[in-house]
């Protein structure tokens, strides 16, 4: 990608090219992967409900008035089948998460404008090729926090859903992003490396690495996504972005050129050493076999649970007290034998 594009009169920056179709191409994939969720799911609610009917036809002699009920009078019949996924599909989910990267996107863009007012006025045209700094960016990542919380309680939407999807999104769009803008790294002499015209020294292309690093993990989402229909909303498309991006990002950042901080890291290693703890850390839900209820589990837990169900088990094999007993033979008052 060139550092400048010209479209006629209007010349753009290279990188903001290509971030704004990192940002479109994402988008797309996003809103694809959840038409495709939301037509599953429809589907399988109206098989759910009319499973449902069927069951209470079957059931009816025994006196069950309730679907909820079946599991605990029903529990020999095979003729109980619970619908198998219990999810509304989610609608203007895609609509919320655009105008969220677009307040981000404008936040940073236009953030000048808070400390030089006058570039509106004066020359318009530069704002098309100044951007915001940090500041700006942490603001527009805030002020679309603020949105997506309030999108979400009012419409009643499932965080962990817009999580999965903004986690498939991002990934393709960091990846088109690194594939094409270039980034000079440290010094080498491999012949892989990459220099600019007219000079011999060559460099590490960071951007070139931390592209074909993502490359598995856009496989693995794709090939999930399409194996699984449930995935959506359980947290694990979430929770692998994170930790294995953050991986990729940090051992791609071993062949960046950056100053290290006071902790010998530096700042983009410090932020992959943080997706990294957040997704070892972060919970999945996951559907139980029986009700199909979507519970917390992680890989921790799992002894503590089987530990829970032996007990359960022995407690239910312990005889229950025999009827008609009296306290009264069992206390200090007790008649003599």
């Amino acid at each position: 990608m060139p550092e400048v594009v010209s479209i006629g009169p209007l010349q753009l920056q290279g990188k903001l090219v290509a971030l704004l179709l990192a940002c479109v191409l994402g988008f797309w994939l996003m809103r694809r992967v959840l038409r495709r969720w939301n037509g599953v799911v429809g589907e399988r609610g109206e098989a759910g409900v009319r499973e449902e009917s069927d069951v209470l036809e079957e059931c009816g002699e025994r006196g069950v008035s309730d679907v909820h009920e079946l599991p605990k009078v029903c529990e020999a019949c095979e003729v109980h089948k619970e619908p198998e996924v219990a999810r509304v599909p989610v609608r203007g989910l895609d609509d919320v998460i655009l105008n969220a990267v677009l307040i981000v996107f404008f936040t940073w863009r236009l953030g000048s404008l808070l400390t030089q007012p006058s570039l509106l006025w004066e020359s318009p045209m530069k704002l098309l090729l100044t951007a915001g700094s940090k500041m700006e960016i942490l603001l527009g990542i805030v002020l679309a926090y603020i949105y997506l919380s309030y999108q979400v309680r009012k419409h009643g939407m499932a965080w962990r859903v817009l999580l999965d999807l903004l986690a498939v999104g991002a990934a393709l769009a960091i990846f088109l992003y690194a594939a094409l803008t270039p980034s000079f790294g440290l010094p080498t002499s491999l012949p892989w490396g990459i220099g600019v015209e007219g000079t011999v020294s060559r460099f590490h292309p960071h951007h070139a690495y931390l592209a074909i690093l993502l490359v598995p993990l856009l496989v693995w989402q794709q090939l999930w996504v399409a194996r699984s229909t449930t995935v959506l909303g359980t947290g694990m498309l979430l929770k692998h972005t994170l930790f294995y991006g953050g991986a990729a990002g940090m051992i791609a950042s071993f062949f960046a050129l950056a100053e290290p901080t006071a902790v010998y890291l530096t700042t983009g290693q410090l932020l992959n050493l943080l997706m990294m703890i957040i997704g070892m850390n972060l919970p999945i839900l996951s559907h139980t076999t029986g009700r199909r209820e979507l519970m917390d589990m992680s890989q921790n837990d799992s002894k503590t649970q089987i530990q829970q169900e032996q007990q359960n088990q022995e407690r239910n094999k312990k005889p229950a007290s025999k009827e008609g007993y009296d306290k009264k033979l069992d206390g200090p008052n007790r008649p003599s034998t």
